[in-house]
């Protein structure tokens, strides 16, 4: 800057001086970056301002991603080899969830409940199962540690709830594998008075009364101590004693359709039960479907279970859901639902076939 003629410094360029000497410090250059940098920012779409939600949901998805990744770190230093591929996932769910629903169930809403609407009811259920098994099927591959349900909710809602659902987990397994194992000793006693007639020591022995059932006792305990020897043992076991029922449900259903008579499918949904006595059997149909979740229990033993627990769970309620009902069906073709019986309703079917 040169010296104006009146003993002030000239403005720079861009500077305003004023008539007592004093330089302002506005300058056109500065304000008009300025500006430009203002309206391109009010420019921006407004998606890119983050709201609270979106910010807590972000937060969420990145604590489930960092868990993930910890989890499956975490699993490379400890003691428990993984064995379980996704054939042995999908044999522990289809083996955990078929039985009773089947043996039991299908001759008992038949009977008492909805009739040739059988197989209507166990589609009802099976909805409710697959909203259920989204749910596991998304959290086990968020969250791939062994615990099922209890781990779901230690990691997103603190310990006192994942007590609380732990100890109904167990109740769950209780009562339910309590149930099978009186199922399977009750048949074993039937088995043996009406086909091998084992004469009256059977029912002493082994149907001694007040509720007690030696072989559910027995069975659950030689489970027990299968399971106890290892996972790479008991896995082969249950391959083999999976797809062993599926078969025989398989050829029980096949048999069932090929003896089938149009005639005892008709009324569809009988008046004496009507849609309440369809959704009374869809109710107690739910319970044929406890089991899937088991597999979400042995993620500490399964290959890749943050792809293979999804997969499985899916199947499973996929096999499960088709082998229900064609398996009501084939019952309530053979039979009019009239004459199912309750308690053996594929036996006294064929027999009476």
């Amino acid at each position: 800057m040169s010296p104006g003629s009146d003993g002030t410094a000239a403005a720079a360029p861009g500077q305003h001086v004023s008539s007592n000497g004093s330089r302002s410090s506005h300058q056109t250059t500065t304000n008009g970056e300025s500006a430009f940098h203002a309206e391109e920012s009010s420019s921006l779409p407004s998606s890119a301002a983050v709201t609270p939600e979106a910010a807590t949901s972000q937060t969420a998805d990145a604590n489930l991603e960092r868990t993930t990744s910890q989890i499956l770190a975490d699993d490379e230093h400890r003691a428990l080899e993984r064995h379980l591929t996704l054939f042995d996932l999908v044999s522990i769910g289809v083996g955990g969830t078929i039985g009773s629903g089947i043996f039991v169930l299908c001759g008992l809403i038949a009977s008492e409940h909805a009739g040739p609407a059988t197989c209507l009811s166990w589609a009802i259920a099976g909805v409710a199962a697959f909203l259920s098994g989204f749910c596991y099927a998304e959290l086990s591959g968020r969250i791939p540690s062994a615990g099922s349900s209890y781990a779901y909710a230690h990691e997103s809602m603190g310990e006192f709830v994942a007590f609380i659902t732990a100890a109904c987990l167990t109740l769950e397994f209780l009562v339910s594998g309590s149930a099978v194992a009186r199922s399977w000793g009750d048949k074993v006693v039937e088995w043996l008075n009406v086909e091998l007639n084992a004469g009256p020591w059977a029912s002493r022995i082994l149907d001694p009364g007040y509720n007690i059932n030696p072989l559910a006792f027995v069975v659950s305990t030689c489970c027990t101590v299968l399971i106890l020897c290892g996972v790479r043992e008991s896995k082969i076991v249950t391959d083999f004693f999976t797809w062993t029922k599926v078969l025989l449900v398989l050829f029980m259903a096949i048999g069932g359709f090929v003896l089938l008579v149009p005639s005892n499918l008709s009324p569809f949904i009988p008046p004496e039960f009507g849609v309440a006595g369809v959704m009374r059997g869809a109710t107690t149909s739910f319970f044929g479907y406890l089991g899937f979740d088991g597999i979400c229990c042995v993620a500490g033993e399964a290959k890749s279970p943050n792809l293979n627990l999804p997969r499985s769970v899916m199947i499973t309620l996929v096999l499960v859901t088709v082998l229900y009902i064609a398996a009501a069906v084939a019952l309530t073709g053979m039979q009019h639902y009239t004459e199912i019986s309750p308690e053996s309703g594929f036996p006294e079917a064929f027999k009476a076939r």
